[in-house]
């Protein structure tokens, strides 16, 4: 399940879409706050581009609410069922506590999420008949 060729490999290590070896964002730690949810411009190792167009990364906004409503509902699932004599506010608290905490993980799995329902797995050589859409200037030069 979480071998190269899996969605889930390339959103847990943040790793390429496409080859699953190169790295998704600038930052491997997601609490680099200068360089949150910076990504590269392109995959280093199979030459490909993360998005096609400008904005193709705003619906990851929706995976991340998604994220952070499965989160903040299982924190306070968790003390209610732990702790049932803590406070609404108590709870409230650890739960505002959790999203300040993870969100920038949450962000970062966010984006390499939205990439993966929208870009398959193909490995490092192109592919016979790929949409060049994908592929970075150069390498799209150098194979015409």
């Amino acid at each position: 399940m979480l071998n190269k060729g899996s969605k889930a490999y390339s959103v847990l290590h943040r790793k390429c879409p496409h080859c699953h070896e190169g790295e998704f964002l600038v930052s491997r730690n997601p609490y680099d706050l200068a360089n949150t949810g910076d990504l590269m411009p392109g995959c280093s190792v199979c030459h490909r581009k993360f998005s096609t167009e400008p904005g193709f990364y705003y619906g990851g906004m929706y995976v991340s609410y998604a994220l952070a409503l499965v989160q903040s509902v299982s924190i306070y699932v968790v003390l209610l069922v732990l702790f049932p004599e803590t406070t609404q506010t108590t709870r409230l608290l650890w739960v505002l506590g959790g999203l300040v905490v993870f969100s920038p993980v949450l962000y970062a799995w966010s984006k390499a999420l939205w990439a993966n329902m929208f870009i398959s797995y193909k490995g490092v050589a192109p592919v016979v008949g790929e949409d060049p859409k994908w592929r970075m200037k150069e390498q799209a030069k150098k194979l015409a």
